[in-house]
């Protein structure tokens, strides 16, 4: 594991040597153009000193072995990618790199490989006359934008985290943006100042005349054969790419990984990250996956042992956080078996947690309580630390069947959770939604109370109470997320339930409100009236011992429940 380690630390190092060195070397041959706007005796100056630098044999060695490692790199990330589902930023910076390469082998072909090859000069008088009088000049201009903009997109992604980038963002826009535009101008000003010389015309007449179309067929041949090669390469990658992947799925070695809501099994050695972009589970990342930003970390809720331990930068983000024991970066967690997470970052669209109004609004919300009945029974006849085990299964069990349904928690607490569903859908199907989360709760708790009755001779007795009704719904509080609250007729009128309930020792306290709004037959059971201080009149509520049989979306059936085995498995 160790070496394991230490390699993906190196790769990284490695990728943006590499990557700083090719930056350098294109922000000079950009910067070089540029000087055309001073005149062409300016830039051929530059680039005989550029000439000097980067055809030593250091010069050399450095510049194209930086390339070599930075393909090749970039070739085995694109391999172990389990997939191209990213944000667009990201998809413009992988394209961007893969396509300056088609641009530069041309360039290449025509100027080194004509140096080498045939002794000819790749001064600016020599190549932007060929270019100009080619009409070809706009393969010039835009020969170095990809790699411009990739570099650019590479160090952002790297520095974007970083206070003093923040405060010169837009110094370094404006230079990102006004170096290219700097050296398209400096080009077509050399090209002006070539368009006039006679001589210029006459030596760029000549290479473009018969005389030298062996040397010109020569370099094509050279320049077609490389960009064969380059997009063999790249098809053999993908192809690689695509048999790794279909062998993975093919020996069914998937695991689990089960969100807050959604539960998914992918192929071992896929990232959390990657499996939620895959699923389209929106989860907050910045920095492209690499370790910087920490904004991806999820708590790990079940399946500590199957987690690998964290590289070196890794825990450097971690350490830089202050993150707990169980808290992990998704883009790099790769997990050997199950797993259960929690992300910690809010997205636009948190798949934790519906969305909860800003402000306060009055609308008809499905209010749900659930009590814990024989707690401090419990508490008298074992230890403390056997009462949090319990507490702990029994919150989490029943967290997660809230949220399978799409309810938002309103508070937990020792003896009780409150629940609410509507908050962003109609009456009928927050009825209904509150209907299947009962059920769901009602199947968690028989099978955590068969393993408490093996294991200690105990269960735990609930009461569940659920009413539709008028509330006034808002955020309250600084904590990320905020707690939702209600307040009204339909809070009210759930606690005289949970008071019922209680009373005579009903398992579920129901209103007939839910039923009628869900469209949903209401099973036989007792029926009582129940009144509250602001309801206009009493209300009708069944108490039975069952949950009402109502069909759960797949969604539902299956993640409270693995969740609630993972946790009994512990």
């Amino acid at each position: 594991m160790v070496p394991e380690l230490a390699s993906s630390t190196m790769r990284r190092s490695l990728r943006l040597a590499s990557g700083l060195v090719l930056f350098t070397y294109i922000t000079a041959h950009l910067v070089n153009h540029a000087l055309g706007l001073v005149s062409l005796k300016t830039a051929e100056a530059g680039l005989e000193f550029a000439v000097e630098v980067w055809s030593s044999p250091l010069g050399t060695a450095l510049l194209y072995g930086a390339f070599a490692i930075h393909f090749v790199l970039a070739l085995w990330s694109v391999y172990e990618r389990r997939t191209f589902r990213l944000p667009p930023l990201e998809l413009l910076r992988i394209a961007l790199g893969f396509t300056l390469p088609i641009l530069l082998i041309g360039h290449a072909a025509n100027t080194r490989l004509a140096w080498e090859l045939f002794g000819i000069p790749s001064d600016y008088a020599r190549v932007v006359a060929n270019l100009w009088f080619a009409d070809a000049q706009g393969t010039q201009l835009g020969v170095m934008a990809p790699g411009w903009v990739h570099g650019c997109l590479g160090l952002h992604f790297l520095l974007n985290r970083r206070p003093l980038y923040r405060k010169l963002r837009y110094v370094l826009f404006a230079f990102a943006l006004l170096i290219p535009v700097f050296s398209g101008l400096g080009f077509i000003t050399m090209a002006r100042e070539l368009a006039v010389n006679a001589a210029a015309a006459a030596a760029a007449a000549d290479y473009l005349g018969p005389e030298h179309a062996a040397e010109r067929l020569a370099l094509a041949q050279w320049r077609n054969g490389l960009l064969l090669g380059y997009f063999g390469i790249i098809g053999a990658t993908f192809a690689a790419r695509a048999v790794r992947n279909a062998l993975e799925r093919g020996r069914r070695h998937l695991v689990t990984i089960s969100y807050p809501g959604r539960t998914v099994r992918v192929p071992r050695g896929w990232s959390v990250l990657e499996a939620s972009r895959s699923f389209h589970l929106p989860h907050a990342s910045m920095c492209g996956g690499r370790a910087r930003c920490s904004t991806c970390r999820v708590r790990v809720s079940a399946g500590e042992a199957a987690c690998p331990p964290a590289a070196l930068d890794e825990r450097a983000a971690l350490e830089r956080i202050g993150a707990p024991p169980d808290v992990r970066l998704a883009c790099q967690l790769r997990p050997k078996g199950d797993l259960s997470v929690i992300p910690l970052v809010r997205t636009e669209r948190p798949n934790y947690r519906p969305t909860a109004p800003r402000r306060s609004a009055e609308r008809e919300v499905a209010v749900l309580y659930c009590d814990f009945l024989n707690r401090a029974e419990l508490a008298a006849d074992h230890m403390p630390q056997d009462l949090l085990y319990v507490l702990t299964l029994y919150i989490e069990g029943l967290s997660n069947c809230i949220r399978a349904a799409q309810g938002a928690m309103s508070y937990v607490e020792l003896d009780s959770l409150c629940a609410l569903f509507g908050l962003e859908r109609a009456p009928a199907r927050a009825a209904r939604q509150a209907l299947q989360a009962a059920g769901a709760i009602e199947k968690v708790m028989t099978e955590l109370n068969e393993r408490l009755g093996r294991q200690w001779n105990c269960k735990v007795t609930l009461a569940v109470s659920i009413h539709l009704g008028r509330a006034v719904v808002g955020e309250v509080g600084a904590s990320d997320p905020p707690t939702v609250i209600a307040i009204g007729e339909a809070v009210d009128a759930a606690n005289e339930l949970r008071k019922a309930a209680a009373a005579r020792g009903a398992a579920f306290a129901i209103s007939q409100t839910v039923y009628a709004a869900a469209g949903v037959e209401p099973p036989p059971a007792e029926t009582i009236m129940v009144a509250s201080a602001t309801a206009a009149a009493a209300i009708p509520a069944m108490l039975s011992a069952a949950a009402p049989a109502l069909p759960a979306p797949a969604a539902l059936g299956g993640e409270p429940r693995a969740a609630l085995q993972r946790l009994l498995g512990q």
